[in-house]
């Protein structure tokens, strides 16, 4: 018994070494985007889910409503900035680095593989470029994460009952970004592809299903009731990118399967690309964790025709944990003394090269001299909004005052609609106008105005509804950032064709 005694107290504390090791690493990675989430400006998504969080629905056009409910959330208990809106983001990359590390527990791993896969998650470039922004795509990583988590843990226990966390987590997903269904495909295949299809004898895999269902019953209905817009925006919008091409932006949005497969690198990790390889080996090498790793392939399958690069990435934290449980058991029946060290040097290499590409640490004002405002276009997309803003308010003040008091404001897309909402009234401007996406939805039902002052929207679409169109201005260009605003005119509209109210219903633009 003293023997026995002595190895658990010897495990116990190696444990709460470990996990004081995993609270650095969440601290630190908590402290990093705390220091740099407020170094830019708003994102014109972030813009978009403050204004959708003041129009609360069970659903918009382009996402589900739970993360314009978090930027409501928080601008009720917080002062409204960039920095405290991406406090939860950072809070859910945080989260992630645990999961990442009771993932490697429950497969399995050692203290070793435990330290690296925490390591792993907290330097994935997938998780840093995410986490810093307020979007869905963070809220997004953490369900899928969560999902798998508990999937892992189903495993490693075989306990049916966790069934229904699954079926909470990806009903929580459904209600935060619809990509979360390859994931619910690939757990179909998962279950029906292997022994783990006797569970389905049991109710508990049917009550997560229902569990899920439910969750997501409010979005569902909201699409039912409005005619399905969100399929319309796909289709819209992926063929918008399509003919519209990348360039050089790094924004992994789209590009067709080549795109997507040259991106993956960047995504993963160059360095950690061997990880990722090993995790995918270790998932479906053995049988246990088969289930996991087929919901894996057939939610990343599912997402190489559509050409979006970073859809797949809330798998990377899964796989890499999943590669260092499989290095640490190679190293140790190849005797590999140095596997680890080297696998955490890539790490830190790999994450301090990419920094500037996944993180805001170089200052705005320095951004076009790095070409970051091209090479990573959600840099350039944070600046310029104050001072458009400022432009259009000269505009609105030059009009007259009997002829301002009845003036509306005209967007041609949802950034340039949120700034106007986020920073115009401090201007005294009125909220804006938009037919793109969501905003098309929340024009007051009768618009009797006479004058408009219209962005980015094309002179000749405004000559069809304005017997007048004259450019007053100019949006300004601000630290020489490339952005889709820089340079374009502003306009004042007069003499109306036909009201805006006949004009609205065919001017929609969902893409």
């Amino acid at each position: 018994m003293g023997a026995a005694d002595a190895a658990a107290r010897g495990s116990q504390r190696l444990l709460g070494q470990t996990r004081v090791l995993i609270a650095g690493l969440v601290l630190a990675k908590l402290a990093f985007h705390l220091l740099t989430n407020g170094l830019y400006g708003f994102h014109r998504d972030e813009l978009y889910y403050l204004d959708s969080g003041f129009h609360p629905a069970a659903g918009y056009v382009d996402y589900p409503p739970i993360t314009p409910l978090l930027a409501r959330l928080e601008a009720t208990l917080l002062p409204i900035s960039p920095w405290t809106l991406r406090l939860l983001p950072a809070v859910a990359g945080a989260a992630i680095i645990v999961l990442a590390w009771r993932i490697a527990r429950d497969l399995g791993g050692g203290r070793t593989a435990e330290l690296l896969a925490a390591t792993a998650a907290a330097a994935a470039p997938a998780l840093i470029g995410a986490n810093w922004l307020f979007q869905t795509v963070s809220f997004d990583q953490l369900w899928w994460v969560v999902t798998l988590a508990m999937l892992v843990r189903l495993r490693a226990r075989d306990e049916p009952r966790w069934w229904l966390g699954i079926g909470a987590s990806v009903g929580l997903g459904l209600e935060t970004k619809l990509t979360i269904l390859a994931l619910g495909i690939g757990l179909v295949v998962g279950v029906l592809a292997t022994p783990l299809r006797r569970q389905l004898r049991t109710p508990w895999p049917w009550l997560g299903l229902l569990l899920a269902l439910a969750i997501a019953t409010p979005h569902l209905a909201w699409q039912v009731q409005n005619g399905w817009p969100t399929l319309e925006y796909v289709r819209q919008h992926n063929a918008a990118i399509e003919s519209a091409g990348q360039g050089l932006s790094i924004n992994f949005d789209g590009g067709g399967v080549l795109a997507f497969i040259a991106f993956q690198p960047l995504i993963v990790g160059i360095l950690t690309l061997p990880l990722w390889a090993l995790g995918w080996y270790g998932l479906l090498r053995q049988p246990r964790w088969r289930p996991v790793g087929l919901a894996a392939g057939v939610a990343f399958a599912l997402f190489v025709p559509v050409g979006k690069a970073y859809y797949p990435a809330p798998l990377v934290p899964v796989l890499l944990a999943a590669g260092c449980v499989e290095l640490e058991r190679l190293s140790l029946a190849r005797r590999w003394r140095r596997s680890a060290a080297t696998a955490g040097a890539a790490m830190a290499v790999q994450l301090v090269v990419l920094l500037p590409l996944t993180a805001p640490v170089v200052p705005q004002s320095s951004m076009a001299a790095w070409h970051l405002d091209v090479l990573r276009s959600d840099f350039a997309e944070t600046v310029g909004w104050p001072e458009l803003v400022a432009a259009v308010a000269d505009a609105y003040q030059s009009l007259p005052p009997a002829e301002r008091a009845r003036a509306i404001i005209l967007a041609d897309n949802y950034g340039e609609a949120g700034a106007i909402d986020r920073f115009g009234p401090a201007f005294g401007l009125p909220a804006a106008l938009s037919t793109e996406l969501t905003y098309w939805y929340w024009k007051p039902p009768q618009v009797d105005a006479q004058t408009a002052i219209a962005i980015g929207i094309p002179a000749r679409t405004l000559r069809q509804w304005f017997g007048e169109v004259t450019q007053v201005g100019t949006v300004p260009n601000v630290d020489g950032v490339h952005t889709s605003e820089a340079g374009g005119p502003i306009l004042v509209c007069r003499q109306p064709r036909v009201p805006l109210d006949a004009v609205w219903p065919r001017a929609r633009n969902f893409s």
